[in-house]
């Protein structure tokens, strides 16, 4: 408390500014040390895939962030590992692009038409790249052209090619997604047919053309990759509800089908019950007459002739035919349907659920009816669902080894930098405290190369009748030190007018 009232005001301006500013850097020393390190592992992140990436990571419980305007993530010290395998198995840790039409803005004055045609064909094969590798399972595609070639004769003209690589395994892609990008780079190089694009996968399997090479494709899918396309999409919904439910790490479903990839057409054709008249036809006969009319005893004697016959009569009548005949023409209705069965029908469908131990009994039974209705699984069809309780590895420990020396070494930077604070706080004060004890003002090298100061003897109090102005002169005259700086003002007056003004400023201060 003394030194701070010895202090000047400025003095204590001083001291409360470096107390700020070694607080300020204690809390930012102390904010640094408490938050995490990343370190970044992707770049040039499509922003349309960043929502994937994060989802997986989450999924597998690695901390993240999103840099550069989310097109780079970052995650944790110590997590790299688990996050590069996780973006792998879903196929999200390719993000390197072809570069597109943008290469045409670096072209050098004076290029030659071939470098043009070059650059030209090298931005085309980028911009249909990262076309194709929007669409799902196709990410990271990689795109050749041999562009046509127009020639004076035909039989000389060189036609546009195109080959497509997909890095990824092409067996769960489905085949209307294969003809897709086939028609679709198809379409973006002029003179180029779908048949002469091919279509490779990561595993070297030709995807397109298919059949007998003309690019024709039935449309359905073959029964592995239907089967695994409904597997995935499967586990990927169930452990997603997985995770939601009882966090990362505490339970996993796989999922094995069989499925029915033919393609049925039925016809049905049904009668109705009760006819309906169409038409009616109507058709009259009639016939109107007279004569005579024989007649007699009925026997043999009716046939002799007359003059023989006995007891023969003759007379006269008329005659009158009318016979109508209808003729009706029915109808049945009939309808005729058509059903056409979608391929992809389950015949069975296995589930197969792993639990950790930590989960409880009635936990467990809940979750496993979850887990049935959200897969569909009908039991009269035969499907089934085995659950199983296991207790889970702990990696924990050896995952928080990694950023131990991070936090150790954030720890022993702070440390330096709050010492160096207090050392500078300490020499600032310490030259405050002889600044005000006047220490640091230097005495000029002619003033100490003076004489000690000499002490002076006490003369009694002259007369001034006596001795008026001749004991001042002796006493003037009696001090070497007094005559030496006389001297020095006389000779030297430039020299002493310096130190004057070093001195008055240095108060003023």
């Amino acid at each position: 408390m003394a030194l701070l009232n010895s202090m000047s005001l400025r003095g204590k301006i001083t001291l409360a500014a470096c107390a700020l500013a070694f607080l300020a850097a204690s809390l930012f020393i102390v904010k640094m040390a408490s938050k995490p390190s990343y370190t970044t592992v992707m770049t040039g992140v499509d922003p349309a895939k960043t929502g994937q990436i994060t989802s997986a990571l989450t999924a597998a419980g690695v901390p993240y962030e999103l840099q550069n305007g989310g097109t780079a993530v970052g995650v944790q010290k110590g997590k790299e590992t688990a996050a590069t395998v996780a973006l792998a198995s879903k196929g999200l840790n390719s993000t390197s692009t072809q570069p597109g039409f943008e290469i045409l803005d670096k072209q050098k004055l004076g290029a030659s038409s071939q470098q043009q045609q070059i650059a030209y064909q090298r931005g085309l094969e980028g911009e249909i790249a990262n076309t194709v590798s929007q669409i799902a399972g196709a990410e990271g595609a990689t795109v050749n052209l041999t562009l046509a070639q127009d020639n004076l004769f035909a039989d000389e003209s060189q036609p546009a090619t195109a080959a497509v690589l997909l890095p990824n395994d092409g067996s769960a892609l489905d085949p209307n997604a294969v003809k897709g990008i086939a028609n679709l780079v198809a379409s973006s190089v002029p003179n180029l047919k779908p048949g002469s694009v091919t279509i490779t996968d990561g595993t070297g399997n030709m995807l397109w053309p298919t059949g007998d090479g003309s690019g024709g494709t039935s449309g359905l899918p073959s029964k592995t990759a239907a089967e695994a396309q409904y597997n995935a999409q499967q586990e990927a919904k169930l452990n997603a509800l997985l995770t939601q439910t009882l966090g990362p790490g505490k339970a996993q479903v796989q999922v094995h089908s069989d499925l029915n990839v033919d393609k049925v057409d039925e016809q049905a054709l049904t009668y109705d019950k009760k006819g309906v008249a169409l038409a009616e036809k109507k058709s009259v006969e009639s016939l109107k007459g007279s004569g005579a009319v024989s007649g007699g005893t009925a026997g043999s004697a009716s046939n002799l002739p007359n003059n023989l016959a006995a007891g023969t009569t003759a007379g006269s009548g008329n005659n009158n035919y009318k016979n109508t005949t209808t003729d009706t023409t029915f109808g049945v209705g009939k309808v005729i349907t058509k059903t056409q069965k979608a391929a992809g029908t389950p015949n069975h469908v296995a589930v197969a659920l792993v639990v950790d131990s930590s989960v409880t009994k009635a936990q467990l039974a809940s979750l496993q009816k979850a887990i049935s209705g959200a897969a569909g699984l009908v039991p009269k069809r035969g499907d089934t669902i085995a659950v199983s309780q296991l207790p889970f590895a702990k990696p924990a420990a050896a995952a928080k080894s990694g950023p131990i020396p991070a936090a150790f070494s954030g720890i022993l930077k702070g440390a330096g930098i709050g010492l160096g604070a207090l050392l500078f706080l300490f020499f600032v004060t310490r030259h405050l405290r002889k600044r005000e004890r006047g220490e640091l003002i230097d005495e000029p090298s002619w003033l100490k190369s003076l004489e000690a100061a000499q002490p002076k003897q006490l003369m009694p109090m002259p007369e001034l009748a006596t001795q008026p102005a001749a004991t001042d002169v002796v006493i003037a005259t009696a001090d070497p030190r007094r005559q030496q700086l006389d001297h020095i003002i006389h000779d030297e007056p430039e020299r002493v007018a310096a130190h004057l003004r070093s001195w008055i400023t240095e108060d003023n201060k």
